[in-house]
């Protein structure tokens, strides 16, 4: 949440495009157009800054006075998105001034109501097509269609031709900028940047509060006898109501948009430069997650090369502690050995055959080199 002044809001939106100015606060081009006319600040009319780039004439429309007082304060409550990394930012960002300069050289990205060039329907969206046709509507009234190679859809019949148009657009935009479609066993898919994205085309419905039928009514009373208070029916109704969305199914919680829909004043169609570069977004996303498990993992790999390295040295500098204990232990019993013949060259000739049997005995219990060193001083002292 961030709050400005008129002042303020009013040199940002005139100094770079609306879209530039509502992703720096985290909101949507209409949401922050919706902030400004709440608070009288004026924006740039449709079309300003592909004028402005071409030198052609503008005006800018002077900031009026605050006629009332409770308003010369504008708080702004932006989405995660502004969490995001520099990385996916700059991305999308430059995917959306990519996609507008484009579709302000050629715009062909027009609601059906308006009067538009033909849109060729993209041999890939044939799938699409003969599977929503084939759909029967539910009893609200929506189509649903999802298979291989097909753009999940949820929409009533009425709305399948302006959705299958607005799907063409997009991919004939997408491939504008190198993006191709994938048909998949989860369905039609998005390639971006090499990242697959997955999406869906929905209509959004419109609650209407439910009307009761008889044999609702009369099932209500015979639930009252036995004392039910709650009404057997839903209280809304979901109804088409012509507004279509597109979905983006990633990244759930990354704070990147997934929902671009019909507006009060601006047409799916018209936000197709936007849709494509929150796919931008979202590929990029997914490509910075991916390097980021990918140093992850290797710096996991590097630490357990590291542990293995260090086992394996503690294990030869222990078998070669092992060793110098075994050589000590030896060297010792040597030692007492020549401390004990030392004291016996002066034993008495009557004392031979005792001695003889001691060191027969010993040299059955000491190890070879000790019997042999033991041997070599027996011999000695006879």
């Amino acid at each position: 949440m961030k709050t400005v002044s008129r002042e303020e809001l009013y040199e940002q939106v005139w100094s770079k495009p609306m879209t530039k100015v509502a992703a720096d606060y985290g909101v949507t081009g209409t949401a922050l157009k919706k902030t400004c006319d709440r608070h009288h600040v004026p924006t740039p009319e449709r079309g300003y800054w592909a004028k402005l780039e071409f030198g052609k004439r503008v005006n800018k429309e002077a900031l009026p006075p605050l006629t009332t007082p409770n308003l010369p304060m504008v708080t702004i409550s932006g989405s995660s998105e502004q969490h995001l990394s520099p990385s996916v930012r700059e991305a999308k960002e430059k995917a959306r001034d990519r996609l507008h300069k484009h579709a302000a050289a050629k715009p062909l990205l027009v609601p059906t109501s308006e009067p538009t060039l033909s849109i060729v329907e993209p041999p890939c969206l044939a799938a699409t097509r003969r599977a929503i046709l084939k759909a029967r509507p539910d009893d609200q009234g929506f189509a649903a269609a999802k298979s291989k190679g097909v753009v999940p859809l949820k929409i009533a019949t009425a709305s399948v031709e302006r959705g299958i148009r607005v799907l063409s657009q997009l991919f004939a935009l997408a491939e504008t900028q190198g993006h191709s479609p994938k048909a998949t066993e989860d369905g039609l898919v998005l390639v971006v940047e090499s990242e697959t994205i997955a999406f869906g085309l929905e209509e959004q419905p419109e609650k209407t509060l439910h009307q009761p039928t008889a044999a609702e009514l009369k099932r209500r009373d015979e639930r009252a006898r036995w004392g039910y208070t709650t009404d057997p029916w839903p209280k809304y109704d979901q109804v088409p109501s012509g507004r279509l969305a597109i979905v983006i199914y990633a990244n759930p919680y990354s704070g990147l948009r997934r929902t671009y829909s019909d507006g009060n004043t601006q047409a799916l169609e018209r936000m197709l430069p936007d849709i494509l570069a929150g796919f931008v977004g979202h590929a990029a996303y997914i490509s910075e997650r991916r390097r980021e498990t990918d140093e992850r993992e290797r710096r996991q790999r590097e630490a357990e090369a590291r542990r293995q390295r260090e086992e394996a040295f503690n294990s030869r500098e222990k078998r070669r502690l092992q060793f110098v204990d075994a050589v000590h232990e030896q060297l010792t019993q040597r030692d007492k050995l020549t401390a004990v013949l030392s004291h016996l060259e002066n034993a008495t000739s009557e004392d031979a055959t005792r001695v003889s049997a001691m060191t027969t005995s010993w040299q059955r219990q000491l190890p070879f080199s000790s019997r042999c060193f033991m041997i070599r001083a027996t011999v000695q002292m006879r």
